[in-house]
């Protein structure tokens, strides 16, 4: 019985031909063009010879025209199919490269929170874009210089040999040393090219990191620092990717030596066999121009290791990808949860944890035997001290994550039985740092129903007291809000979140600090749109300020991770536990 150790994976390269498989008949259709361009190419040296041995000493002005007529057409020709071959080519790698790109941002879409916790924004932002571009290269370059230099020197050999078998064996002695130069350093090769793109990863993901924190940088006076930082990151890479490109030029430079030496031998010996009366002077220097088919293909084959090598640690990048599974798996025939639900939700005994290691001494879990029941319609607030899991409650059920244990339900519906799809339809989130996308208000407010009509946008963003700033605006609800909403203030930009959310119409709410950035009255306005939101659905509440949530049905309180108290404002109080506490804190109230 075999064991996974003795299998054969195969390697990317492999992996990449299933992908070139859709665009296999214009590739055929490229690989077919090189052949024939190659086939038209290689008489041209020939044709020289006979001019020089025939046409020349024979004075023959008819004989030389028809030797050059058809050396111009060959050369028409072979113009004419490179053109046609590139463009065929470019566009089988171009749409293969297309695909590659959407099928791994799909990838990336099915993927669980925890890989984009675990991964740098810039490193999966490169994935996507610069890496796949290897992948052109691979389709588009490497393979017409590969497929058109092997053809070349193939044909030419064999040529050679026809013509005068001893000075071609002089030629090709000159070969394995191409090999044993290519083969020598072609594992350094790979491990400096990992290398680079390492730090090439890293570099990006700084520099987006960076971009992003724009104005968390300038608030602390970190510019030169952080300058001094990429700057060490670029030098870095410069100097891993210097010994790449010293390797790959000594690789170039030592083949080229090789051609040199090879040529050499041409001229020596040939030039003998033309004194001696067993060669023609036109056959000595067609010989020679064939030569030049030999030889700079041979140095090209070097550049074309380190293409090969790029997008080889390219592929392994990309594949890595696509080997990540997500964590929350979606079942296409798991049914839906009946819409529209009730509300009912029910955490028992539900434990988790960010890391997927067990926890161990000194590190416990983030949720630990979480358990409670909240009846349809009813307002929760979440409580608790900052790190307590919170957040964590709702990420659950969300089902961004899945529990370790325990189960969450949803109307009597346990959340993992049913599509994924079906369960966020009817959960509305609104949270403390609200990302809005490129383009404009109505863009954004209809993102959870691009189907809504323009009515019931302005009623959603009328309840959210969204209205009266967008009317203000020159362009109202065309008004573009730049990347990430960066041309409205954050109580503006939690205003249009909180829109978004009521359009949604969901059956349960869930708000993490959603009041948090705003000023006193929009708080205020906000706190009155909320009340009749709440009306009928079940709502959760994340606030630290317990002034908000005192009317709350029910109140939840976390600490480390576990479920420490719960009841209504007055009931907490009264019990002078960890609630009682938060709240003399927040009061000046004596313990």
């Amino acid at each position: 019985m075999a064991t996974v150790s003795s299998i054969a994976q195969p390697t990317p390269f492999e992996r990449a031909l299933k992908l070139i498989r859709p665009q296999f008949g214009p590739i055929t259709l490229g690989v077919f063009l090189i052949l024939l361009a190659s086939a038209v190419t290689l008489p041209a040296p020939w044709i020289l010879k006979l001019v020089i041995d025939d046409a020349l000493p024979a004075r023959d002005l008819h004989r030389l025209g028809a030797y050059l007529a058809v050396f111009t057409l060959l050369f028409v020709a072979r113009s004419l199919l490179t053109l046609w071959r590139n463009r065929v080519l470019q566009y089988a790698a171009m749409r293969v490269t297309c695909d590659l790109r959407i099928s791994l941002f799909r990838h990336l879409q099915s993927l669980s929170l925890r890989y984009f916790d675990a991964n740098q924004t810039g490193k999966v932002i490169s994935r996507v874009t610069q890496d796949t571009g290897e992948l052109y290269n691979l389709t588009n370059n490497f393979l017409i210089n590969l497929i058109a230099d092997s053809v070349t020197v193939v044909g030419v050999l064999a040529f050679l040999f026809w013509v005068e078998w001893r000075l071609a064996l002089g030629v090709t002695l000159v070969l394995p040393f191409f090999a044993i130069n290519y083969l020598y350093n072609r594992r350094k090769m790979k491990q400096e090219a990992r290398v680079h793109r390492d730090n090439w990863d890293n570099v990006v993901g700084f520099l987006q990191e960076r971009v992003a924190a724009a104005r968390v940088v300038k608030s602390f006076g970190r510019e030169a620092a952080e300058s001094d930082a990429f700057a060490d990151g670029i030098n870095a890479d410069y100097f891993n990717f210097s010994k790449l490109v010293m390797r790959n030029t000594r690789l170039g430079v030592i083949a080229d030596a090789l051609g040199s030496l090879g040529g050499l031998i041409v001229l020596g010996f040939g030039g003998w066999l033309v004194i001696e009366g067993r060669m023609q002077v036109g056959t000595l220097v067609a010989f020679n121009a064939y030569i030049v088919y030999v030889f700079p293909p041979i140095v090209r084959f070097v550049d074309l290791a380190a293409v090969f090598q790029r997008a080889n640690t390219a592929l392994e990048n990309i594949f890595a990808v696509f080997d990540t599974r997500p964590e929350v798996v979606d079942d296409a025939e798991k049914p839906a949860l009946p819409a529209p639900t009730r509300g009912e939700v029910e955490f028992a005994r539900v434990s988790f944890d960010y890391d997927l290691e067990p926890p161990g001494k000194g590190r416990p879990r983030t949720l630990t035997d979480v358990s409670f029941r909240v009846p349809p319609g009813l307002m929760v607030a979440i409580v608790g001290p900052s790190g307590s899991g919170k957040t964590t409650l709702i990420n659950l059920l969300a089902r961004f994550y899945d529990p370790a244990s325990g189960e969450i339900r949803v109307d009597g519906h346990e959340i993992r039985s049913v599509a994924i799809e079906s369960l966020r339809s009817q959960i509305g989130i609104v949270l403390q740092d609200n990302v809005l996308f490129s383009g404009t208000l109505e863009d954004n407010i209809k993102y959870g129903r691009p189907d809504a009509t323009r009515e019931q946008i302005l009623d959603a963003a009328r309840t959210a007291n969204a209205d009266e700033f967008i009317a203000k605006l020159p362009d109202g609800y065309s008004t573009v809000v730049g990347e990430r909403g960066a041309r409205l203030s954050g109580g503006q930009r939690q205003r249009v979140a909180i829109a978004r959310a009521i359009l949604k119409d969901p059956r349960i709410l869930i708000f993490d600090e959603a009041t948090s950035a705003l000023d006193t009255q929009s708080e205020r306005l906000i706190q009155q749109a909320m009340e009749c939101l709440m009306k009928g659905r079940t709502t959760f509440v994340i606030a630290h300020r317990l002034s908000t949530i005192q009317r709350a049905d029910l109140i939840l309180v976390m600490d480390a991770g576990r479920l420490v108290e719960s009841g209504r404002h007055d009931e907490l109080v009264g019990r002078g536990g960890l609630y009682s506490k938060l709240h003399a804190l927040q009061f000046q109230e004596p313990v």
